[in-house]
């Protein structure tokens, strides 16, 4: 598997918020009642969460828009069909489309009243061929 952190340092104008801390995210996970995957973690701690070219990923921050738990919990509200062992790592925002991740680092799509499907395996190949 691609390192994450190298994935995301090659992204086209790349931004992001500010890296956290293990306690922060520990907490983002107790409040979703999920456990993050490694490269998941990988991510925010260094980062927090990003922007960049044709991508917008959820983190672990105070701004709602891309706070990982501030939105999952509003996707599972809008979406019975959103296992609880998923979280949201990007709201694509093309006609309610969202992406999901897995404790086991799969990636899923899924649109409103759907059921999520299996699209990557990998938050790194998520990122290196997803073109919403």
């Amino acid at each position: 598997m691609k390192d994450i952190i190298q994935t995301i340092s090659n992204l086209e104008n790349m931004r992001f918020i500010k890296p956290v801390s293990m306690e922060q995210i520990i907490e983002a996970e107790k409040e979703l009642g999920v456990n993050f995957t490694d490269d998941y973690i990988k991510y925010v701690k260094k980062y927090g969460a990003i922007s960049a070219k044709g991508i917008e990923l959820t983190g672990v921050t105070s701004y709602k828009r891309l706070s990982v738990a501030f939105i999952t919990k509003k996707e599972r509200n809008i979406n019975p069909n959103i296992p609880a062992n998923m979280y949201v790592i990007e709201n694509i925002a093309i006609d309610g489309l969202i992406a999901l991740q897995d404790e086991t680092g799969k990636v899923y799509t899924v649109t409103p009243n759907k059921t999520p499907k299996l699209s990557y395996n990998s938050l790194s190949e998520y990122i290196e061929k997803s073109n919403f």
